[in-house]
């Protein structure tokens, strides 16, 4: 049986992949990464395997890895950079056979959202300088490794209807306000088609909100 390992299962992104890939993927055996299990829903709790470990905890990815085929990273925060690295050589480490990772980034890194503090600038490459940094790191570490990955950049991930999704790399351009915010469920759909469907294989991927599905 594939099993994938949601990292920072607790998140409102993750729960969202979770659900998809419990609707549209019944066959895939789930692992969640939470450092607060009492946080997971009820059901996830009494229905899954869960390895109880934050970003940092490099043993803990160690004991999460054993048996996975593929890997959601939602881990979030200001120090995910660092995480990645650990997660990275765990993989590295424990020679797991990883099929692919996907892994969520910061949107506007790159500056290709006019949003934040700063209309036509990306706000977070100016208030959070090492992050931003890190994150655009992300890409040169995952191809370092010769992991099979795919990294998106959303912006506002929010809930509502669901839409379709406009993807754009490597041309980093500004987008529309109305564009920015992107539904949780379109957005958990563009990950599980990168997961099994080979979408956007070693990118990083600017995510944002297309037409009303």
């Amino acid at each position: 049986m594939t099993t994938v390992l949601v990292l920072g299962a607790t998140s409102p992104t993750a729960q969202a992949f979770i659900r998809l890939l419990q609707t549209e993927y019944p066959d895939v055996n789930l692992k969640l990464f939470a450092r607060n299990p009492s946080r997971l829903p009820e059901d996830q709790r009494e229905k899954y395997s869960i390895s109880v470990g934050d970003g940092d905890d490099y043993d803990a990815y160690v004991t999460a890895l054993d048996g996975v085929d593929y890997i959601y990273n939602s881990i979030g925060g200001v120090k995910t950079g660092p995480y990645t690295q650990k997660l990275i050589r765990a993989i590295k480490d424990t020679n797991t056979p990883i099929k692919k990772v996907v892994d969520i980034s910061a949107g506007g890194i790159y500056g290709e959202y006019q949003s934040g503090a700063s209309l036509y600038l990306s706000a977070v490459r100016f208030m959070y300088p090492k992050y931003t940094k890190n994150q655009l790191s992300k890409l040169d570490w995952y191809r370092e490794s010769g992991l099979n990955f795919t990294i998106f950049r959303p912006g506002l991930i929010k809930d509502g209807p669901e839409t379709q999704i406009i993807t754009h790399t490597p041309e980093y351009r500004k987008i529309d306000k109305n564009e920015f915010d992107i539904n949780r469920t379109t957005f958990a759909r563009a990950a599980a088609n990168a997961m099994f469907n080979g979408d956007y294989n070693n990118q990083s991927v600017s995510v944002s909100n297309g037409a009303p599905l």
